[in-house]
């Protein structure tokens, strides 16, 4: 559980690291099992454009006993839990991929529009814990945010092609425009949150983020797993993507 200055750093900045929450033994597995994901190939798995380096693999804990496991973590579902004051679900699972010299950007964003307007979720009472991996730099392509920017609530979001599988490109189909984002900056400014492999980061549904790419010879996974409140569940009936991608199951998790 988090302490009253932890949940306060969360509630203000909008993010939240913990360091070294898994060791380097769960970890080698993780990454051995991400690894496995990776090579299933199938629509799960998006690649850099125009080439064949994985980018992202989503609904591994639907297929993997490890993430399955690891979704149920004591470790990780009591903090879920107090941060939303309720019983959760995961809504979405998955593992990005930022190679060395190959990651790409991701453009500035707030992950509720997509699960808001895609996936049919009422309210961003919804948070993603992010394990790394692998260490996270300055160099290697650490998600940015805007902190406190989540205070601003949805913004809102130029909109690029049409229907779910363009919520998956490089080119992401809900991003904030660069007027908006100066604006942001100007008045919160920048964080990028590093630490150790083994670290979670945490972060608010509504905080605008997103990364650079990857100019180091070091790799840099991320598992994002996005836990949403159980009252909080998607409206089906407004849902346009696949069960790999927004879960249909709000069963509350136990850990």
């Amino acid at each position: 559980m988090l302490s009253p200055a932890q949940l306060d750093e969360y509630r203000t900045q909008g993010f939240l690291v913990q360091e070294r929450v898994f060791d380097e033994v769960e970890i080698r597995q993780l990454k051995d099992e991400a690894a496995q994901e990776f090579a299933t190939g199938g629509e799960r798995v998006t690649v850099e454009a125009d080439t064949d380096v994985p980018r992202g693999v989503h609904g591994c804990h639907l297929h993997t006993e490890a993430f399955g496991r690891l979704v149920r973590s004591p470790r990780l579902l009591p903090v879920a839990e107090q941060l939303l004051g309720d019983q959760v679900y995961v809504h979405q699972f998955k593992i990005n991929a930022k190679r060395a010299f190959k990651g790409e950007v991701w453009e500035w964003h707030q992950d509720y529009t997509f699960w808001h307007h895609e996936d049919g979720m009422p309210e961003p009472r919804a948070l993603t814990a992010a394990i790394f991996l692998d260490e996270v730099t300055e160099f290697n392509g650490p998600l940015t945010f805007v902190p406190g920017g989540h205070g601003s609530g949805e913004i809102d979001a130029e909109v690029e092609g049409e229907g779910w599988a363009n919520t998956l490109t490089a080119s992401l189909k809900y991003s904030i425009d660069i007027g908006t984002m100066r604006k942001l900056i100007d008045r919160n400014g920048l964080a990028a949150p590093k630490g150790p492999r083994g670290s979670v980061l945490w972060f608010d549904a509504n905080i605008p983020h997103a990364s650079v790419p990857n100019i180091s010879p070091s790799d840099r996974g991320l598992v994002l797993i996005t836990y949403n409140g159980v009252r909080n569940k998607i409206d089906l009936a407004r849902s346009t993507r696949p069960e790999w991608l927004a879960a249909r199951d709000f069963t509350p998790l136990e850990a």
